[in-house]
């Protein structure tokens, strides 16, 4: 909100710098963008007043006889086309600085000498949207009201003398959109009580309310005021009413008009004032729009009002959409003799939500979404009215309605004075806590330690304990809080023994050529509930932002599909990702939140290459890679248990539910082909998943496979070539040759199996390669020789196995 610097004077003494007053109002937490001086860089333009003016023959120019205070008129030629006889303008003389830093000069204009330049307020400056329709295209002249005189300085009379700070103001701030909200705030930083003042309104018209029958929805409109003012003359606002709203970006229209924009930026309350012909019918209702109504606004912009718009009609037509704007039929033009102005409060998620859909976002709109003080509808309304009977001669009629008149109670919060000097870090005395809320204008009540707050309604960002701790710390100063160490039990770092154990998941997948993915908590109920064994009562969200992330999910799978779907739609087919993540589920009447990890691959085991031969990823791979992640993690493969299963969404015959001592871990399968059809990126596609219950396999992990150094000393390989009967098994060979090799026997395995013709019927010939190994010393062929000799003897004696 743009805040002139003046118009703050009229509640406050203020004798500091406007530059130094921006800087205290930004330390204190509202941030004061910029500070402008809009008669910064202007020289020599003074008020000048047209004598005479005459056409120039063949040209649109017209040559100007112009008092500026000198001894003598000067001749200034102007091609404005509204510059006539008797007017007071704005002239800037020779050497005059105008806006854009352009010096004006004496010279001769199609032979005619022109010694200054009458001027329009975009020349001084003035935005475009700021300036009067009446004086766009022209020239700007003073209004006769004015109390101007030829050769004085045009900065004061045009509002130029002024700084304006541009209060950059955060939603929970929306108080300081209005010059009393600000002169509050700036007050309470200044030490300063503000001098708002009260309207006192005398009706002296005709009793109206029986003309008007007003219905209102409250929950639309929780307050809907409405006061008439009979026999106005449209006109020009007075120079100090437009100078207020042109120095806060707002373009002057006319008296009627402004006074309702006037009284808005001074308490906040938006209005509006609607020609009373528009309600001739005497009907009024503030409802909700129908279906296929349509409204034209003032701005020209037709648009279909949605069934959740707010308008006000006339009992059967819409003329206003409540809140944003009014309605072309309604407008106040210049044949309007009576109007009806209206204040109220509507509904703020409504109104924000009207203005975004049709675009239409507004003064007006932007303070009612953010919030408004519903202390002060009655007092704008009674002081619209009040500068309609000044500033358009009207006629104020008896009486007023009140179709919906919710009040609101102030807010009562209470602390304590320990609580507040424990968070800032302070040792205020009560006495000095008061003091601050005094500044605020907070009544306050102190009981020993105890604090309560009586938060008037102007203030509604305020309403708990840490409310009062931040206007004490803003008001105090932030500057003036020590700087200290927390006062916090030390911690520790590193991560606790269920994260370590889930960071191992993690890292045992990715060695397995697996990326991470991270996809959204939310999903649609649908998906929730897919790809789970036993899905419980789903997670629903109260206000989801649509319906596609309106659920919590129950497993990972459903996003990792969504990842494959993103990626094969860009002719990625080689999918290897997982995902570690929560799972959410309404089990028992209770939130419950469950750590899983999963993953997905698809495609083949390897690239393409010359070197091998294609595989692809199948329900076997997939199976593979899991036991190894059991192996790794300290689980025997060999005690899962795989039990076939139907689970929405998976392939109703390469599925499988893990089962651990019994206990539910996880399970894996392919995604059906319903799932894949659906989506035209995975048409054709084989997308293998599993997921794991990581709270279910967390306590049954022991420590799992450890690293070992390669042995300082070498191995002794032995050869064994063996001749046996066909129904010994090879398991039987290997306990044999074990039991008898020794300690230092390391590893035995099967190099070579033989049955055939060079053999005697019944037999087989089996060899073996033996390692032996002391990892603490060298071994010696001596040790080695002994130890083959009792495996030589004790396969002969137990299994009459021929030695070759």
């Amino acid at each position: 909100m743009l805040v002139s610097y003046n118009w703050l004077k009229d509640f406050l003494d203020l004798d500091i710098d406007p530059k130094d007053l921006a800087e205290k109002i930004t330390r204190t937490g509202v941030e004061i963008e910029t500070v402008a001086h809009p008669a910064e860089g202007l020289k020599k333009l003074v008020v000048g007043h047209i004598l005479e003016c005459e056409d120039i023959e063949g040209t649109h120019l017209h040559k100007c006889l112009v008092d500026v205070g000198e001894d003598e008129p000067i001749q200034i030629v102007c091609g404005a086309p509204n510059v006539a006889p008797d007017q007071d303008v704005i002239v800037a003389l020779h050497g005059a600085r105008i806006a854009g830093n352009e010096k004006i000069k004496k010279g001769k204009i199609r032979g005619v000498q022109s010694n200054g330049m009458i001027c329009g307020l975009q020349e001084i400056g003035f935005a475009d949207k700021i300036v009067p329709a009446k004086y766009a295209d022209g020239i700007f002249v003073f209004p006769k009201d004015a109390d101007v005189k030829p050769g004085e300085d045009v900065y004061e009379a045009l509002g130029m003398d002024d700084y304006i700070l541009d209060f950059d103001i955060t939603p929970n701030r929306a108080d300081t959109l209005s010059m009393e909200g600000a002169a509050y705030e700036v007050g309470a930083i200044v030490d300063q009580k503000p001098n708002i003042e009260d309207v006192v309104l005398k009706e002296d018209g005709d009793d109206w309310t029986d003309s008007l029958a007003v219905t209102v929805d409250g929950e639309l409109a929780p307050k809907f005021y409405l006061r008439k003012v009979n026999n106005i003359k449209i006109g020009e606002s007075p120079l100090w009413l437009q100078r207020r709203l042109w120095n806060a970006g707002i373009r002057p229209i006319n008296n009627v008009v402004d006074v309702t924009n006037y009284v808005m930026l001074l308490t906040g309350q938006p209005m509006h004032a609607y020609d009373a012909k528009s309600f001739a019918n005497g009907k009024l209702e503030v409802r909700k729009a129908k279906q296929g109504e349509k409204l034209t606004l003032l701005n020209d912009k037709e648009v279909e009002l949605d069934p959740n718009d707010i308008v006000i009609t006339d009992g059967e037509k819409p003329v206003m959409m409540a809140g944003v704007m009014g309605g072309k039929t309604s407008e106040v033009e210049d044949d309007t003799t009576d109007v009806i102005l209206e204040s109220a409060i509507f509904d703020p998620t409504l109104v924000r939500k009207a203005a975004l859909r049709h675009a239409n976002r507004t003064e007006a709109s932007s303070r009612y979404e953010k919030g408004v003080n519903w202390d002060n509808t009655q007092k704008a309304l009674d002081m619209a009215a009040l500068l309609l009977r000044n500033d358009a001669e009207g006629t104020i009629a008896n009486g007023e309605i009140k179709a919906a008149d919710a009040q609101r109670k102030p807010a009562v919060v209470k602390t304590t004075i320990s609580y507040i000097n424990k968070v800032l870090g302070t040792d205020l005395a009560a006495s000095e806590i008061k003091k601050i809320f005094d500044r605020l204008n907070f009544e306050t009540e102190i009981n020993g330690d105890e604090l309560v707050v009586t938060v008037p309604n102007r203030r509604w960002d305020i309403a708990i304990p840490a409310d009062l701790v931040e206007e004490v710390g803003r008001i105090y100063g932030y500057d003036n809080l020590e700087s200290t160490q927390p006062l916090l039990a030390e911690t520790h770092g590193g991560y606790s023994e269920k994260e370590t154990k889930i960071r191992r998941f993690k890292q045992i997948a990715e060695g397995q050529g697996l990326m991470e993915a991270i996809s959204y908590s939310l999903t649609s109920p649908e998906k929730a509930a897919k790809f789970t064994l036993d899905p419980a009562p789903v997670v629903e969200v109260e206000m989801p932002l649509n319906s596609s992330r309106s659920a919590m999910r129950e497993n990972l799978i459903t996003g990792l599909v969504d990842a494959a779907s993103y990626n094969m739609a860009r002719k990625e087919k080689q999918l290897a990702f997982y995902e570690q993540g929560r799972t959410y589920d309404h089990a028992n009447d209770e939130y419950n939140e469950h750590e899983h990890l999963a993953a997905l691959m698809s495609g083949d085991v390897f690239d393409q290459n010359w070197q091998h031969k294609n595989e692809k990823i199948d329900f076997f791979f997939v199976k593979g890679q899991l036991e190894d992640m059991f192996v790794a993690v300290g689980i025997d493969p060999e005690q899962v248990i795989y039990k076939p299963v139907a689970v929405a969404g998976l392939h109703p015959t390469r599925t499988a539910a893990m089962y651990l001592n019994d206990q539910y871990i996880g399970l894996i399968g392919m995604v059906d082909h319903e799932t894949t059809m659906k989506d035209k990126a995975l048409r054709g596609s084989e997308l293998y998943v599993y997921e794991l219950d990581l709270d279910a396999l967390i306590p049954m992990l022991k420590d799992g496979m450890r690293a070992k150094p390669a042995p300082k000393f070498p191995g002794i390989e032995r050869d064994l070539s063996l001749l046996l009967d066909k129904q010994i098994t090879n398991q039987e060979v290997v306990d044999v040759i074990k039991a008898a090799g020794g300690k230092y026997l390391h590893e035995v395995k099967v190099i070579d199996v033989y049955e055939g013709s060079h053999i005697e019927a019944g037999k087989k010939s089996i060899s073996y390669s033996l390692t032996f190994l002391n990892e603490k010393d060298t071994l010696t062929d001596e040790v080695v020789n002994k130890a083959m000799d009792n495996i030589e003897t004790d396969l002969k004696e137990k299994l009459k196995i021929i030695v070759r």
